[in-house]
């Protein structure tokens, strides 16, 4: 008769070791893809503050801007509020737009700071959507040039032949 190499009680405690180790594996992938980039922390500091880290991050000549508040009464009673943000119901608590100052460039700007519970994907589907590249008249930007992301709680949508550079100084305020 040939002698097993565990005794039956061992060959159970491995089954349930394999199976929590299993388990603990499995709840940390599911943990790391919750905390992907639509979920990642929330960033500090005042929207002014951030739209002056992003600029502060881009090496090419913007236009001049001006910056205007989108309060909750902006969202309610503005008429105008799709044409800076291309849709209506956006739950936000807060907005900065900063744009071009001379109507010759197409350039937008928005941060976003969203509500809590709000659905941040949902938003920036509607967001990109609904927003026109071509909103200036005489001056637009490729359809391709219109980017919406988020970090956090904080949603931003970029009009501009430099984009793809905004948008990765937008990215930096994750680090």
């Amino acid at each position: 008769m040939k002698a097993e190499k565990f005794p039956k009680e061992g060959r159970n405690m491995r089954k349930i070791l394999t199976f929590a180790i299993s388990l603990a594996l499995l709840a940390a992938c599911l943990f790391a893809c919750a905390e992907g980039p639509g979920a990642a922390k929330n960033v500090e500091g005042t929207l002014e503050e951030l739209v002056q880290r992003i600029y502060g991050n881009v090496s090419v000549a913007l236009p001049p801007v001006m910056d205007m508040e989108l309060t909750k009464q902006g969202t309610e009673f503005n008429p105008n509020i799709e044409y800076f943000i291309g849709a209506k119901g956006i739950p936000f608590e807060e907005g900065l737009v900063s744009e071009a100052a001379i109507g010759a460039h197409a350039y937008s700007l928005v941060l976003l700071r969203m509500k809590p519970g709000a659905n941040i994907e949902d938003a920036k589907k509607k967001i990109k959507e609904g927003v026109d590249p071509m909103k200036w008249i005489c001056v637009g930007v490729d359809p391709g040039d219109v980017i919406v992301d988020s970090i956090g709680d904080l949603v931003i949508l970029i009009m501009s032949e430099h984009s793809k550079l905004l948008h990765e100084a937008f990215q930096k305020l994750a680090e």
